[in-house]
């Protein structure tokens, strides 16, 4: 019990704060996604950055909401694993079994967080469709998406996981 409390405060804490000042609640669009916590180097990476990395494509994703409505309908999505940002900067593994503690937080930058576990993204088919995308049906996205957002393809309500304006993301270690 005393883990889930703990992860509830880690989880909830930033998010309830309020927003920092040069971004205001309504969100402000992104321009890079900052790669920073449990990781051997913490890196920043603009579109062009992520452009490096193997591009994918989700193929048509329908948004749906927590309340089980379809919100929006995507052809496709065009950006990079979530995996391989992660991968790029390395995750700072102090032991044989120590990946299998992290949690990896997305953070917009209206607050806006969501989470995923190391054995979510690397050890289930739903990590190989979380990506990071800077292109939405063949276009940039617009602004009020942002220039980076993360869309996790394989939920089944997949708007709870769509971070638009997307500017972080954490790895924590849970002791």
């Amino acid at each position: 019990m005393k883990i889930h409390a703990l992860l509830l405060a880690l989880l909830l804490a930033p998010a309830l704060s309020a927003a920092p000042a040069d971004h205001p609640e309504t969100g402000a669009p992104s321009h890079s996604v900052r790669v920073t916590g449990a990781v051997k180097a913490p890196a920043e990476f603009d579109v062009a950055a992520l452009q490096d990395l193997v591009a994918r494509d989700t193929g048509p994703v329908d948004v749906v909401c927590a309340s089980g409505a379809t919100v929006g309908s995507v052809q496709n999505f065009r950006g990079v694993r979530l995996t391989d940002v992660i991968d790029r900067v390395g995750i700072d593994v102090q032991g044989h079994k120590d990946a299998r503690r992290m949690v990896i937080l997305a953070r917009a930058t209206d607050g806006y967080l969501v989470t995923f576990s190391w054995n979510e993204l690397y050890n289930s088919p739903i990590g190989k469709d979380v990506l990071v995308a800077w292109e939405k049906d063949g276009k940039p996205l617009e602004a009020r998406e942002g220039q980076l957002l993360l869309i996790s393809g394989q939920d089944i309500k997949t708007g709870p996981r769509h971070v638009r304006w997307l500017s972080g993301i954490e790895v924590i270690r849970m002791e």
